[in-house]
């Protein structure tokens, strides 16, 4: 089984009277962590029924990138302004994706 990319995947919820400025925090965040070198992709989705929710996915071309971007101070200023503005509402699921 050959492994492509190591996948972090989470559901984060808008605190009330947030949702425009998590938009704008996701799509400046989008473009930055996008260009980081590691970073295969970067998608936040909304969930269907709850616009207040997000299913947040990364993936890396390995779990030392992940790491190595936990310590960034890009992700770091990210999340200190996200911490205001919505919660942790998962478990982080983390995996090898497969080439299957």
């Amino acid at each position: 089984m050959e492994t492509t990319a190591f996948v972090v995947v989470d559901i984060w919820r808008v605190k009330e009277g947030q949702r425009d400025a998590v938009r704008s925090v996701l799509a400046e965040s989008a473009r930055v962590f996008r260009a980081m070198p590691g970073i295969l992709s970067v998608d936040y989705a909304q969930l269907e029924g709850d616009p207040d929710q997000y299913l947040v996915v990364f993936r890396y071309r390995s779990a030392a990138d992940r790491e190595a971007f936990q310590h960034t101070p890009e992700l770091t200023s990210v999340m200190t302004r996200l911490s205001a503005l919505w919660d942790l509402e998962s478990p982080v699921w983390k995996g090898h994706q497969t080439g299957l």
